[in-house]
């Protein structure tokens, strides 16, 4: 179990993450689509390049600890690799094609209510009033936000309902729950396991079959040969190094100081970026998104609050 270092350390890694996470979904826009908009990255292909840089990134980390893990615990390591990196780093992509990367990061705020679920049904895991209700004022806030994001595309394009769109939301829904399984077996089933093992092991693993699919795939071709490949790459390596390499450490290592619901309200923060970036590229920002927001850090802090004052 790792000891907080400091009182705000918590707080600080909550927003750092947030930051760097709600950066990803415009990093993937750039991953999979060219400047002329058409498709560069396959989605199976940027998220097997995505994993397979996060854990080569992380190799000399799962290096040093691959031996100093418990056998009997490697399996749950695994679990953590696919269903908490690989499934939603390909769901996620795949989604990104029909959606624009402001929803996906907004919608990506349901992971909290999984991580409950999951924790109460399949773990036993208690939680008090104050942190419900911490999180009922975030979840409504990310609603919000939704909405307001949603009714400002339904004027703009009616294709906001079309199929296609509807099984790209299923899929980021999908995603979430995997972030929740993988939250409650990183907190519930490692909990003597250091952070950066957790992140370096579970990356390593999936790392190999995603390096496989990355080198069978077109994306050394198009790195070198489209105009706009290496401008992708650069994207997807940000992406991995930083965004699932680094980030999953300090996400490990908020799981360890808090608990697996304080980590997940990370989600909560994710979209107020998301949108930000999203803004940046030509989408549209109001005056409720801001309200929106607020109503959600005002959630974030009432959850984490709960845990200072034990």
């Amino acid at each position: 179990m790792d000891s907080t270092p400091h009182k705000w350390a918590p707080a600080l890694t909550l927003l750092l993450l947030g930051f760097v996470w709600g950066s990803s979904f415009i990093l993937m826009k750039i991953g999979l689509f060219a400047r002329d908009e058409s498709e560069l990255f396959a989605p199976v292909d940027l998220a097997s390049l995505r994993v397979a840089i996060a854990g080569i990134t992380l190799l000399p980390i799962s290096l040093f600890h691959v031996r100093r893990i418990p056998r009997d615990l490697w399996k749950w390591i695994a679990g953590v690799g696919i269903i908490g990196s690989f499934i939603p780093a390909m769901l996620f992509a795949t989604a990104q094609l029909n959606l624009p990367s402001a929803m996906a990061g907004m919608l990506n705020a349901l992971s909290p209510l999984w991580t409950l679920l999951i924790g109460i049904g399949l773990f036993g895991v208690s939680i008090k009033r104050n942190q419900w209700f911490g999180i009922l004022i975030g979840m409504l806030g990310t609603i919000w936000l939704i909405l307001v994001q949603s009714g400002w595309q339904l004027q703009q394009e009616t294709s906001i309902e079309s199929v296609e769109q509807l099984f790209a939301i299923g899929l980021l829904v999908i995603a979430t729950l995997c972030y929740g399984i993988s939250v409650n077996i990183t907190r519930e089933k490692l909990q003597t396991i250091p952070s950066r093992a957790i992140a370096a092991c579970s990356l390593g693993l999936v790392a190999i079959p995603a390096l496989a699919i990355t080198l069978s795939s077109e994306v050394p071709t198009l790195i070198i040969e489209h105009p706009d490949g290496l401008r992708g790459f650069l994207a997807v390596f940000v992406l991995a190094a930083v965004g699932t390499a680094g980030a999953l450490v300090l996400f490990n290592h908020l799981i360890a100081w808090t608990n697996a619901v304080v980590a997940a309200s990370v989600t909560y923060i994710i979209p107020l970026f998301a949108v930000l970036w999203g803004w940046l590229d030509g989408e549209s920002l109001t005056f409720q998104h801001l309200l929106a927001g607020s109503c959600i850090l005002l959630g974030v802090w009432i959850t984490h609050e709960r845990k200072k004052s034990t």
